[in-house]
């Protein structure tokens, strides 16, 4: 049962000649598939069609086809639509995501940076009379400043290279079988997501949190290299 092209509802009997499986319950609940031209005489679209989607190959968005059929396309006869404006619940759950990911990243962050703090600030203390011996030499202040920093800089980089590769070890390693979320079917499939998940990586993801570890490294260390440049060579060499 559905609408014609005259705005009443067309209905027809068929017979059952076989089921399909998809990766959703609800898929199979909502969809049935008949032949093109049964759908096109009970509906009266004569050799019309009603809908055409088009797949992208490797990738959810192509602006630039969307933009494309959109100029082309006369607006009062076709409509051109994106996934993302045809499924607006989805959306919206995308942005809740989004806002939930915001929150992880600061509290991991927030641990990370004290963490630093913590490693960069005991590695000061225990080098203390160093620090206090090359300012008795004359090394200026901002040259301990500098330094304190600088092997900061080299320990951040050394992680970020290490948790990098892991992570698309570990991206690689599931993304052929995906992570399989059956226990929590019901739920995931009410949001419109598949019961298995595949890993996939986003540059834009993987720069921008490389540049915030990067950055908020480099500023939470600025604290015990401070600390580091206003020692006093009597007070450092005295440190035992």
């Amino acid at each position: 049962m559905s609408q014609d092209t005259n705005r009443e509802i067309a209905s027809r009997a068929f017979r059952i000649v076989g089921t399909f499986a998809a990766e959703m319950e609800a898929t199979e609940k909502q969809y049935v598939f008949i032949t093109r031209r049964t759908g096109q005489k009970m509906l009266k679209l004569k050799d019309g069609i009603s809908e055409i989607a088009v797949l992208f190959d490797g990738q959810a968005d192509n602006p630039t086809v969307y933009d494309a059929l959109k100029a082309a396309l006369p607006a009062g006869q076709f409509e051109v639509h994106t996934w993302r404006e045809l499924l607006p619940f989805q959306m919206a759950y995308l942005k809740i995501l989004d806002g939930f990911m915001w929150i992880w990243y600061l509290v991991v962050f927030v641990a990370m940076g004290f963490g630093i703090v913590n490693t960069t600030l005991m590695a000061v203390f225990e080098r203390m009379r160093e620090f206090g011996l090359l300012k008795a030499l004359g090394m200026k202040p901002w040259w301990i400043l500098r330094e304190v920093l600088t092997e900061s800089f080299l320990l951040l980089v050394s992680g970020m290279t290490v948790g990098n590769a892991l992570g698309f070890l570990c991206i690689f390693a599931l993304s052929g079988s995906g992570i399989d979320l059956s226990a929590l079917a019901a739920g995931a499939e009410y949001a419109g997501i598949t019961r298995i998940i595949y890993p996939a990586m986003d540059l834009k993801d993987v720069l921008m949190s490389n540049m915030i570890v990067l950055v908020l490294g480099i500023l939470v260390s600025a604290y015990p290299a401070v600390k580091a440049a206003r020692f006093t060579p009597v007070e450092a060499l005295a440190h035992t």
